[in-house]
């Protein structure tokens, strides 16, 4: 008697269903992915185009900014370019009046570049300045005044003497200077205490007839 075989028609049935509803699945999760993907570069897209959008409009404010405040800025560039200028005539050693006569300078705009050179009030009616041109062991401290400038020559001393600034003598003063004698005094006591305030603390400077002479302090006597 031949053996039954067995039925499999229902377990490859149920096979099928579950095959079919996995690769459904599948399908689902593919389009999902797929979407996901689209959705990814689309908002990559929209990113760039805000991107560019904020780079056009932050190109059009800056624009409209610079157009709105030109003459502001116009103004401040003038003035930098003028105060510049200014200092450096300062420096050159055209006087102050001038400088104001003839590019327009404001007073205060003057004030502000003698400010930033470093002047000391000198006497009742002047402001002043001193700089130095050093060359080894000589060279020129050059005195500054609102309405003129002057060279000194001074050279290295030995011993006692720290150095001598070569300055006209009386008779000679106003011919050199241009400045009447009176102004003589104050403008070389002046250059002597922004020298030992400047380059030689703990000196002296002695005013002589045809120098500055900056020499050391004579220690105190003692008493007895």
């Amino acid at each position: 008697m031949a053996k039954k075989q067995p039925d499999y028609s229902e377990a490859t049935e149920v096979f099928q269903k579950t095959m079919q509803a996995t690769l459904a699945n599948l399908d689902k999760v593919q389009e999902d992915s797929r979407k996901a993907h689209e959705k990814a570069i689309e908002m990559q897209i929209a990113a760039k185009e805000e991107m560019h959008r904020i780079e056009l409009e932050a190109e059009t404010i800056s624009r409209d900014f610079v157009d709105k405040h030109r003459k502001e800025i116009e103004a401040r560039l003038r003035d930098d370019i003028l105060f510049s200028m200014v200092r450096k005539l300062i420096l050159f050693g055209m006087s102050s009046n001038a400088i104001m006569k003839e590019l327009e300078v404001p007073a205060k705009m003057m004030a502000d570049a003698w400010n930033t050179i470093g002047f000391t009030k000198l006497g009742k009616a002047h402001v002043g300045h001193v700089a130095y041109e050093e060359e080894d062991r000589a060279g020129n401290v050059i005195f500054y005044r609102e309405d003129i400038m002057l060279k000194f020559w001074y050279e290295f001393g030995d011993g006692l003497s720290l150095a001598f600034i070569k300055v006209p003598n009386s008779g000679n003063w106003k011919a050199e200077t241009g400045l009447p004698l009176d102004d003589r005094l104050p403008i070389l006591n002046f250059i002597g205490e922004r020298v030992i305030r400047d380059k030689a603390d703990g000196y002296n400077y002695e005013i002589q007839d045809d120098s500055i002479n900056i020499t050391l302090k004579k220690p105190a006597k003692k008493s007895k």
